[in-house]
């Protein structure tokens, strides 16, 4: 039989092929993305957390795990170091409104009351400068440090504190260093002043009550447990300015005798 003059003959048809160009596209439009962008005609903006993916997979998920995770640089307790916590301690330092506190100088101004007379005796009492003086902490109270400042009353615009325990300081220290806070703090202060005047006394007179006479002096100081109150005292410094510890990288640490 004679073929149709017009008749194409057959051919097997290529391969189905997708364009470069079209897998170019496709890659551009779904990296933003995973990355968390949505595209626009204008710009790149950042999805809604809810349409995020919740589980990245891959060299993604890595390289976010990575972030996340702090360097053995950046660890807490380096951290610490540096960071102080309590307003006393950045008061005493002059660091309110630096960079170095989180506190500003409208925060150190408080009302003249019972409540924020106690919570500024709380403050220097638990603050950095407090662990070495006061015996409500371990080191302190380890060497027989049993100190504490307490409010006693208020009248107008004159507080009076009561010192209990003993302290490794001269308790006129322990006195002078609560009365500046507060007058930091509490400036319509007028007067702070201590129960009565063997308050503040480091040695107390035990007197025979028959005859009146002295019978021993009593050291209300806690005891010079390594020496080096004594033998600052004899070479003419001022234990208050050092005082009963030594400090390392972990805080206050006890010198041994």
């Amino acid at each position: 039989l004679a073929l149709p003059t017009n008749h194409t003959p057959y051919t097997t048809p290529a391969p189905h092929t997708i364009p470069h160009t079209m897998i170019l596209f496709v890659l551009l439009c779904a990296i933003p993305a995973a990355l968390g962008f949505t595209t626009t005609s204008s710009s790149l903006h950042l999805l809604d957390p809810s349409q995020r993916l919740t589980r990245p997979h891959g060299l993604l998920a890595r390289a976010r795990s990575s972030a996340r995770r702090p360097s053995s640089a950046q660890s807490p307790s380096a951290t610490s170091a540096t960071r102080l916590y309590n307003l006393y301690d950045d008061w005493s330092g002059d660091l309110i409104s630096s960079s170095q506190s989180e506190h500003s100088y409208d925060d150190l101004i408080m009302m003249l009351d019972e409540e924020s007379i106690e919570q500024c005796l709380e403050e220097l009492m638990d603050s950095e400068y407090g662990k070495t003086m006061f015996g409500r902490h371990d080191t302190p109270a380890s060497v027989g440090i049993t100190g504490s400042i307490e409010f006693e009353s208020l009248e107008g615009p004159e507080v009076i504190l009561e010192l209990t325990g003993k302290f490794w300081h001269r308790r006129e220290t322990v006195l002078g260093k609560a009365a500046m806070y507060l007058n930091a703090r509490i400036p319509e202060l007028t007067s702070i002043q201590p129960l009565d005047k063997d308050n503040i006394s480091d040695f107390e007179d035990i007197i025979d009550e028959y005859t009146g006479e002295v019978i021993y002096v009593e050291d209300k100081r806690s005891p010079d447990f390594n020496g080096d109150r004594g033998t600052m005292e004899y070479q003419g410094l001022d234990p208050d300015a050092r005082g009963p510890f030594v400090f390392g990288s972990g805080g206050p640490m006890i010198r041994p005798a």
